[in-house]
Formats: structure tokens, sequence, C-alpha cells
């Protein structure tokens, strides 16, 4: 009697257990142990239900004892393998579920926990193993076909992994999961319209699936579409708050809209979630830098370099505003570490420069340098000859006779002001100084023109690429750019008479800023040949959009000479209407020039211009520090220190120099 009253009291514990009603279920399972402290399948249930709540010691405590009193039960050893697993104690894990196995060969669950927990150990293929005994078992099972891509990747085979993945959704399409790591494998390959697309079936399927969502924003973020990407960030914050990894993301995407007050917000709620959280800190540092707060940011990031000790880009980002001697061995050794990737290895390197720099020791600077500058080059496509091609076809499409057949195109506006020239050249100063102005807002780097010019050839189609398709452009189009162009200028600020765009190789763009707008001002930015290549080679670009020939001196000297050739064209076509600042003039007087610049953009004096120190907008460029201090002269002639390592620079300069 007492056995069919225990039978029918655990049938009615179970019920509450899965129905999630834990308290009247522990009360069930009580009541049996009560009357049959050995009865073995109470015990389980109760170390399972432990489990669940995350108390997996007595988890374990629970379920060890029910397979004291029933050894042949596999399912025991599995679950009792799991809460093992929650605890960090992997090895007693894995000895739980081959036992488990031993009893049951063809259990396919565990076959996948074990393989989950060999993975996790880094065993990966063993792990593969288990998940194709399982495949083996279960041809249909997604989860397995899933788990087997997961740890293929890691092996960094991602041709097969794309493969096991696409077959979990193929027995499954409505596996959500198998969509959305398909959607992170894509995205890791650069193809982002093909992860776009598994995102979305991923959150058709499973619309309160977080991760999909912040993964969707993403793909959304790299392509531009930034409030499309903040609309799924904060949906998926809306599915789960407690995020970091979301709110970061958001950050990131409001620092790239020039939004950083609003960035700094979502860093910091990432870091009260995590306060671990080693890209939070990153990010966060960066965002302080722009705002000029350097002890702040020096701060965050140290802290995430004590969250992730082998951080490399957090040491770059501390080594351009606090170098520490004491981290050379640090960054030597993580350089030693088998395995480094390519690109952490690249920031070790920038950091080490910068390091030894800032002591002087400048052929050991150099030679980190020109290590960094190796790695970097081998992530990017570029050819000097074509460039100097496209240069030669702007030079031969913007013509006298075609800005005379273009009279009257564009917008008459004088809103938008134009700062370019190489970079490094001193356009952050230059519009630090500008903006310092009551009537005048920086809007920044602006990737805007070079989407007009691939815009514009679409719109022409007349089968040829830009510029040479501007010799058909019409009236139409050139006025449409205009005004979505001055629109999104108008659109970052409001109150002010000027705009800036400060992207420096817009100076490749003077024949399509007089294009749409006649009436622009443009300033030309000029330095020391020898000042602004060094500089360019030491320094470290954040995007390879328009620095592609940055990482190497022959390269550098060879686009020099490509942009002296073109500054000269444009000169040429329009005398007086650019205005070009030398460096070193303003270091020398600074009053007389900043006097000039603000005439010269149409506006009144005004002393704050003096003040640009002061000035407490964001700067989201290299020279970011720098513009934070009155004028000063040490960066002129600094390519001295470098002389005897700069022969492969000289000679393509001295060739400029003498056309």
């Amino acid at each position: 009697m007492e056995l069919q009253d225990n039978s029918q009291i655990l049938q009615d514990a179970i019920e509450h257990h899965q129905a999630g009603r834990f308290r009247e279920a522990e009360a069930l399972y009580q009541t049996i142990l009560k009357q049959e402290p050995r009865h073995a399948d109470a015990l389980h249930l109760l170390g399972v239900m432990a489990h669940q709540l995350g108390r997996n010691d007595v988890a374990v405590q629970m379920i060890v004892e029910a397979i004291r009193i029933n050894p042949n039960e596999p399912g025991y050893y599995n679950n009792c393998g799991e809460a093992y697993r929650a605890l960090n104690q992997h090895d007693r894990a894995v000895a739980l579920y081959e036992q488990a196995l031993s009893r049951k060969p063809d259990y396919a669950g565990m076959h996948t926990n074990l393989g989950n927990i060999l993975k996790d150990m880094g065993q990966l293929e063993d792990a593969i193993n288990n998940y194709k005994v399982v495949i083996a078992l279960n041809p249909d099972f997604a989860l397995a076909h899933n788990n087997l891509g997961i740890a293929v990747k890691e092996l960094g085979q991602l041709d097969h992994a794309a493969d096991h993945y696409r077959e979990a959704i193929t027995v499954s399409p409505d596996f959500a999961m198998g969509h959305n790591n398909l959607g992170n494998l894509q995205l890791e390959q650069g193809r982002v319209e093909e992860a776009i697309i598994h995102y979305e079936q991923a959150i058709a399927v499973a619309p309160d699936f977080a991760e999909a969502h912040n993964n969707l924003g993403n793909a959304l973020r790299l392509l531009g579409r930034y409030e499309d990407a903040i609309k799924c960030y904060k949906q998926a914050i809306a599915l789960d708050a407690r995020s970091a990894m979301t709110h970061n993301n958001l950050g990131i995407t409001y620092d790239e809209m020039g939004r950083q007050k609003e960035a700094i917000g979502c860093y910091e709620t990432a870091i009260q979630l995590e306060p671990g959280f080693p890209d939070a800190h990153n990010n966060l540092g960066n965002s302080q830098v722009q705002f000029g707060h350097s002890k702040k940011a020096s701060t965050h990031f140290e802290k995430a370099i004590a969250a992730r000790p082998d951080f490399a880009e957090a040491y770059r980002h501390l080594s351009m505003i606090l170098p520490k001697q004491e981290h050379i061995p640090v960054l030597e050794k993580l350089l030693r570490k088998p395995g480094i990737k390519n690109a952490d290895a690249m920031h070790c390197h920038f950091a080490l420069g910068n390091i030894y720099h800032g002591r002087k020791m400048f052929t050991y600077a150099f030679t980190h340098y020109r290590e960094a500058n190796e790695l970097k080059r081998q992530t990017v496509s570029y050819d000097a000859s074509l460039h100097s091609k496209y240069v030669n076809s702007l030079i031969a499409t913007y013509t006298k006779t075609y800005f005379e057949t273009t009279a009257g195109f564009g917008s008459d506006s004088e809103v938008p002001v134009f700062i370019v020239g190489m970079p490094r050249s001193g356009t952050t100063l230059i519009e630090q100084i500008i903006t310092s102005h009551p009537q005048v807002h920086g809007a920044g780097e602006l990737p805007t023109l070079p989407g007009v010019e691939i815009s514009i050839a679409g719109d022409i189609d007349n089968g040829m690429t830009y510029p040479d398709c501007m010799v058909e452009c019409k009236a139409p189009v050139i006025e449409s750019h205009s005004w979505e162009y001055l629109q999104k200028l108008k659109s970052l600020a409001t109150g002010v008479m000027r705009i800036t765009d400060k992207l420096p190789s817009n100076f490749l763009r003077i024949g399509l800023i007089k294009t749409l707008f006649p009436r622009a001002r443009i300033i030309h930015c000029r330095r020391d040949p020898m000042d602004t290549c060094l500089s360019i080679f030491i320094n470290y670009f954040v995007s390879t959009t328009g620095n592609e020939f940055s990482y190497s001196l022959e390269e550098i000297g060879q686009y020099y000479v490509d942009y002296e050739r073109i500054m000269a064209h444009w000169c040429e076509l329009f005398p007086n209407e650019i205005m070009t600042v030398d460096y070193e003039n303003i270091i020398v007087e600074q009053e007389e020039v900043s006097r000039q610049l603000v005439e010269f953009v149409g506006l009144s004096w005004d002393k704050a211009c003096l003040e640009f120190h002061r000035n407490d907008r964001a700067i989201r460029t290299t020279s970011s520090v720098q513009v934070r201090k009155p004028v000063y002269s040490t960066s002129i002639n600094q390519w001295k220190a470098y002389e005897q390592h700069l022969s492969p620079l000289v000679l393509g300069l001295n060739s400029s120099l003498a056309n």
C-alpha cells in the first residue's frame, strides 16, 4: 500500500515540477523520502530541481545518493554530470557521462551533453565525434547538426560549419538557433546581406529571440543603417534588459553616429550590468578620449586590461595617452604567445612603438611601427598604380570645360565647409579652431561624399564608373544629391550658419564638391611632407577606408605624389576659392591664421576661436588628445628623429617635390 501511495505522490510531484510549481513539488518529494529514505527517483528529481534553481552543490549531493541506490539508471548520471558542469567540475561531469554511456551506448542526449562539455574543454575532435554519433542515431536531430557546426567552426573550418548549420535548418526549417548561427558565420565572412536574411528568419520563427535581434542590429550597423540597427538593439533590450553586450553594441552605434553622450550612457549601463566587461570599458575609454577626458579614459583602459590581460587593443589605446614603461615586457610576452592573432600582434607593436617613442628610443619605436604596419598591410587591398590612374581620371574629367558646361548646377548654399588634406596634416586642429565659433557646428569626418560618388554613378547609369560618368551628368541628378547632402548636414545641427565636413580624403572630391555646392568653402590643410608622412606611418587608423595607402612608406610616398598633383589641378581650376593653410603657420601665427579662417568662411571674428582647446565637443580622430592643448611646436620636424629609417619615403617625396 505504501509503495502504491508513493507512486501516486511521485506522479503528483512530477506534475507540479513540470509546471514550475517547485515549492509544491519539493514538499511531495520530501514526503516520499520521509516514508522511504532510499527512494532513488525522489532523490534524483529533488537534485534535478535544485540544479534548475541554481543550487548545484545540493543537486550533486542528491543525485550522487540516487546513483548509489540505483547505479543502473543512465539518466541519473546524465543529470549529475550537468550539475557538475554548472559547477565547472568538468572532469567529474565527463566521467559521469561516460559511465552513463557504458550502460546505454545509444543514449543520444548523453552523447550531446558529452560533446558539449568536451567542446567547452577545448577537446574539439572528441566533441565532434560525439556529435557525429548523435547524428548517426538520429539524422534529423537539428541541435546535433548545429552543435557540430559550432565545433568545426572553432577549428577554423568555416565552410564545413556553414554546411552543418544549413543541414540543421534543412531538417528543421523553424530551428531559430541554426539560422542565428549561420547568420553569425556569414557576418564573420563579410556576407552581411545573407546574414541579415537568416537573422530575420530566426526572428520570424522565434520573435522573443533577443540574441537574434542583437545580431541583426550588428549586421545593419555594418551597412550604415543605424536607425534600423538601433530599433533592433532596443527590441533585444526589451526582451533581455540585462544583456550587457546589447547595451554595448547600442553604444557603438550611437558612437558611429556621432551621438557620443548617448554612447557613453550605453557603455556605463553595460558596465553596471557586468562590471568586468572589458569591451565596454575599452569603448567607454575611447569615448572619454573623444571628449578630452584622458584621466577617465586611462582608468577604463586599465580596467579593460585587468579584466582581459591579453587585450592588445586596450594596451594600444592606453599607450596613446599614458605610455607605460612597465607594459613593455607584458606586450613582448604577448607577442611570443603561441597562436597570437595578427590583429592582436599589430596592436601590440603599435603600443610598443608609442611607448618607445615617448621614451625617445626612436630606433626601437620604428622597429615596432614597421612591424605593426606590415601586419596591417596584409589585411588591406590597395594598388598604388590604380590610385594614380584614378587621379588621372579625375584630372581628365573635371576640366574647365566641364565646369562651364555644368555652371548653374547644384545648390547655392554656403552652409557646408569642407576641410581637406592629407591625414595628419592639421585638419582636426583647423576644424577645432573653426568650430569654436558659436555659429559653426563640426560634423566630423562624414562618410557621405564617398557614398554620393557611388549613387551618382548609379543614377546616371551610362555604363561608366565614377568619375568618367560625370561627363553625362544632368542638373536634376546634381540638385537631388546636393539637396540630400544638405538635409543630412542640417539634421546634425540647428541655429548655426556653417557646418564642417572634415573628411581629409575629400581633397580627391573637390571637383564633386564644386559641382554640388559651387559656393561652398574649401579649406586645404598642408603640412611639411616628411612630418605628414611619418605621422601617418606611426599612427593607427580605426577605419581603413580612405587610408588604405597608410601602411607602407613607399605607398605613402606615392600617395603624396598624387595628392600634390590633384591639389595643383584644383587650385588651378579654382584660384582664390580654396584656402590653403600651412600647419606650421598656425603654430607660429595662431591668431592671424585663425582670423583669416573665420573671415574665409564668411563670419565675424569671435575670440573663442583662440581658445579652441577648451572646445568640449567630441572628436573621433587620432588627434583628439592633441587638440585639447594649446598649440605646441614639438610636432614640427619630428621626422628628423627617424631620418635614418625613412630613405624609401625620402626618395618618393624628392621625386614629388621635383615635379
